[in-house]
């Protein structure tokens, strides 16, 4: 499927907020973006399935589903936090280098998302066994006093993510993640993650 940029912009809003609907107005006005415009670069998605529409008439993004077109718009997101924030690549990159595992997701979330001068840069690692966890928080923690932002590093197992994304109601950490995240590695595997989880 081709994407322009209008209908980039717009996925990339419901990448953003996996688990939130939107009327498209509310989408347009989040936007800043003329209704009219808005309407036109949304059809193709709504085509494709991508974005679904319930009776309300509010769109969600179908997560469960055409994980290529989304992926794209992910690692669009990336890309410009990364040209936003030079020094958070360069962390990123090097525990990239450096993680010796073959499946795992690596997602910043909370304020760095949304903010050009976040609090601190909250950083995700999520890994496939509960035993390869306190390894892992030391060695990115080792790896974050190399720098000099203020980085607040995680470590969950995929067992502790399933735990989580079943309290959907609840205020926990993932449900956070899926209204508030950039992945910077391993974005198809999360998003198989989640639609298991969820």
């Amino acid at each position: 499927m081709y994407i322009n940029k209008t209908t980039a912009k717009i996925l990339k809003l419901f990448v953003s907020q996996i688990t939130e609907s939107f009327t498209l107005r509310e989408a347009a006005r989040l936007l800043n973006m003329q209704i009219s415009l808005a309407h036109r670069a949304i059809q193709p998605l709504l085509i494709e399935k991508i974005i679904k529409k319930d009776k309300h008439k509010k769109l969600s993004l179908d997560y469960k589903s055409h994980h290529e077109t989304i992926l794209f718009a992910e690692y669009l997101r990336r890309d410009e936090i990364f040209e936003k924030f030079k020094d958070i690549k360069l962390y990123a990159d090097e525990l990239l280098n450096k993680i010796k595992e073959d499946c795992f997701v690596l997602l910043l979330f909370g304020s760095v998302v949304e903010s050009d001068k976040p609090r601190d840069i909250d950083v995700l690692l999520i890994v496939d066994d509960d035993n390869k966890i306190e390894f892992h928080e030391k060695f990115m923690h080792n790896i974050a006093s190399n720098y000099e932002l203020p980085y607040e590093t995680r470590v969950m197992s995929f067992e502790n993510l399933y735990e989580l994304l079943a309290k959907r109601d609840e205020k926990n950490i993932m449900n956070e993640i899926l209204n508030k995240h950039i992945i910077v590695y391993g974005a198809e595997l999360f998003y198989r993650l989640i639609q298991k989880g969820r």
